[in-house]
């Protein structure tokens, strides 16, 4: 059972390094057999994301790939200091990217006018080239999965992304394994069997992952409890009667 702790974290990416090579989405090739590939969606800290793109850098010497939302109520990644976070995950070596959240309609037109509208927000203000985007929850769309623009490709193509079941019984097909809602749906990635499957996407969530590790619940409460830091925090940098 999964604790989403830092040791936790460690100890999964430690094993997939023992068995498989740590990739960029845009190293990976039609004949690429060995590989696996870390992706990170922001949705709630940015703070968490930067401790976790610390432990891969100094501690796993590991590079991955980190996509942030620009229409997120829970931080803004153009602030001041989000912004030297980020760039700062950046310097590390790391990739980042924009974690494509969209609440409009249902058409490919619109999501793809929204979805190039945001990409080229993201990538002026971090003066960013990776040329791949992560979707925000595309089961809510069916064109989300699907959906791709020049010079922007869609981490659930088919060469990272396929059903399950299907990826387990062919191994040539990538293993998809993520943890989100706080729980890794399909299966732990610790119990898949790298002698066997040698292409895997792992998803994590940096906010679901912390010092010592905790449920679902009391992550959560530990999450609101450092939002309303920061908040009180930026209330004294910008007021003198509190």
């Amino acid at each position: 059972m999964s604790n989403f702790s830092f040791n936790e974290f460690k100890k999964i990416l430690k094993y997939y390094k023992k068995f498989l090579k740590p990739v960029f989405f845009d190293e990976v090739k039609k004949n690429t057999e060995n590989f696996f590939i870390v992706r990170h969606d922001v949705e709630f800290s940015i703070e968490r994301a930067f401790e976790l793109a610390e432990i891969e850098k100094k501690e796993l010497k590991i590079k991955s790939s980190f996509f942030f939302q620009i229409t997120n109520n829970s931080y803004n990644p153009f602030s001041y200091e989000n912004k030297k976070i980020i760039i700062g995950i950046k310097k590390m070596g790391h990739k980042i990217g924009l974690h494509f959240n969209y609440k409009g309609e249902n058409s490919v037109v619109k999501i793809k006018k929204e979805l190039s509208k945001q990409s080229k927000i993201f990538n002026q203000e971090f003066d960013n080239n990776y040329s791949f985007f992560s979707p925000h929850r595309p089961s809510k769309s069916k064109f989300l999965f699907k959906i791709n623009q020049k010079n922007l490709n869609n981490t659930y193509e088919k060469k990272f992304f396929n059903d399950f079941r299907e990826a387990r019984k062919n191994k040539n097909k990538t293993i998809y394994l993520a943890d989100s809602r706080h729980e890794w749906k399909y299966l732990h990635p610790l119990d898949l069997d790298l002698r066997i499957y040698k292409k895997v996407h792992l998803v994590f969530h940096p906010d679901a992952w912390s010092k010592k590790g905790y449920s679902k619940k009391d992550n959560y409460s530990l999450l609101k409890k450092e939002k309303a830091l920061e908040f009180n925090k930026t209330l004294l940098t910008e007021t003198d009667y509190l």
